[in-house]
């Protein structure tokens, strides 16, 4: 385990007293525990910190904690999350280490670069091309022609649909399911024609998805998320979604086909979009909202349909105001 001197080497802190101390693990200031390392980002907190058990804190410059060993970090929060890199332990340990597992189904058309590693039941089909220390873990997928780039993380029972294209860093949660057919049919004489989903996926670099979520090809082209977009669990993102860079979709929510979203778009929890819309860069939708139509204006939304977060907290208040019990008055 590491010293205290130590963390405060690797995540560039300043250590502020004795910190020869050793740390067992990372916890929260409510979790506190014992030989851990916390953080703090506000002076309000101090005095939590100081009554806790806690020995030592991440600390903003400038603020410390009596009787307390501190790492000054202009940004704690960040530092502990470089701390917690130190903290890391092994994922998985196969009986029988190997760079391919003997139980992996690896075409021989199959093109590994340098380090990569492939767990126990792994099905790896025809030109498939995987980038350097990229990892998949027991029971993934990878259908014919797929590409992968390098550094990437595939936890156990992803699936990654022909043709489809991951970029480099990206992490696939256990269960997520890339490329699967988007729900397209016609109906002609009472019957539900199947429409052929010709396109595919396209994740760029440092994209992570959440366990269980689907991310559906497109009908003739692709289905993309931009760089550094981060999706929680259980999301559905239909085909021909185009997903700009850095944003963040949350558990639960569901877009529906050939919706645009734009750059740094925030889409909280159970968040529903209907088919064919466009949201600007910049909005942020709260929980349990529904977008209806398009959203042209940077901003904060919310409601059934969506209205400005402003407009709808008033309109809120005003029905519940309306609507008080007789012994509330």
């Amino acid at each position: 385990m590491p010293t205290l001197e130590e963390i405060a080497a690797q995540i560039h802190a300043e250590s502020v007293g004795t910190g020869g101390i050793t740390i067992i693990g990372l916890c929260g200031l409510s979790d506190d525990l014992p030989e851990h390392l916390s953080f703090i980002t506000k002076p309000g907190q101090r005095a939590a910190a100081q009554q806790s058990q806690i020995p030592a804190f991440i600390t903003p410059p400038g603020i410390g904690i009596e009787n307390k060993l501190c790492l000054s970090h202009p940004d704690p929060e960040l530092a502990i999350v470089l701390a917690a890199r130190l903290f890391e332990t092994a994922r998985l340990t196969y009986d029988e280490p190997a760079s391919i597992h003997p139980s992996a189904c690896v075409h021989p058309s199959a093109m590994l670069g340098d380090g990569v590693s492939v767990g126990p039941y792994v099905v790896i089909g025809k030109d498939v091309q995987i980038g350097a220390n990229t990892v998949l873990f027991p029971s993934v997928v990878v259908m014919d022609r797929v590409k992968i780039g390098a550094a990437c993380l595939l936890y156990p029972h992803v699936v990654i649909r022909e043709d489809c294209i991951v970029g480099d860093r990206v992490i696939l949660q256990p269960g997520v399911s890339i490329g699967g057919d988007g729900y397209g049919f016609v109906q002609r004489e009472g019957k539900h024609v199947k429409i052929p989903q010709l396109g595919n996926v396209i994740l760029e670099d440092d994209v992570e998805v959440g366990a269980n979520t689907t991310i559906d090809r497109g009908r003739f082209s692709a289905t993309r998320i931009g760089r550094g977009t981060k999706i929680d669990n259980l999301v559905m993102l239909a085909h021909n979604v185009q997903v700009g860079t850095e944003c963040l979709i949350v558990a639960q929510t569901g877009i529906s086909g050939s919706t645009i979203l734009g750059d740094r778009v925030t889409l909280a929890g159970q968040v529903g979009v209907t088919g064919h819309l466009k949201i600007c860069s910049d909005v942020t939708v709260l929980g349990k909202s529904v977008v209806a139509k398009d959203v042209l204006h940077p901003g904060t939304y919310a409601g059934i349909p969506i209205r400005t977060a402003e407009r709808w907290r008033k309109a809120m208040a005003k029905l519940y105001a309306a609507a008080r019990e007789p012994d509330q008055e």
